[in-house]
């Protein structure tokens, strides 16, 4: 494929695959996050800032994108970015935050089983 026609397809130009962002750009600079996965069994919490997803379980396996959850067993913490990342420590701290918080409302989510 062309230079000009993998551009009517993709972002500025960039290779198939990249990162698009349907937010604003003020909304990406803020933190969300949302509690996915309780129907199937696999509950997981993704929170999102910039161009980065934090995905937080309780180790049980989930399903993300292309990955099935027995390949994801034991994984707790999974970082995904479409690039270097980069956090003052005040941003550091508030994913610390909102990792634990994440965990917190999986703990009690599992206890209610």
């Amino acid at each position: 494929m062309t230079k000009e026609e993998r551009g009517a397809y993709t972002a500025d130009g960039s290779p198939p695959g990249c990162y698009v962002p349907n937010m604003s750009h003020s909304d990406i600079k803020k933190w969300k996050a949302k509690l996915l996965g309780k129907k199937s069994g696999f509950p997981r919490v993704e929170i999102r800032k910039n161009s980065f997803v934090v995905v937080v379980s309780l180790g049980n396996g989930y399903a993300y994108k292309f990955y099935k959850p027995e390949h994801t067993k034991g994984i707790q913490v999974h970082i995904a970015s479409a690039g270097p990342i980069q956090l003052t420590f005040k941003e550091l701290d508030e994913l610390n935050d909102a990792v634990n918080e994440a965990r917190d409302v999986l703990v009690a989510l599992d206890l209610q089983k």
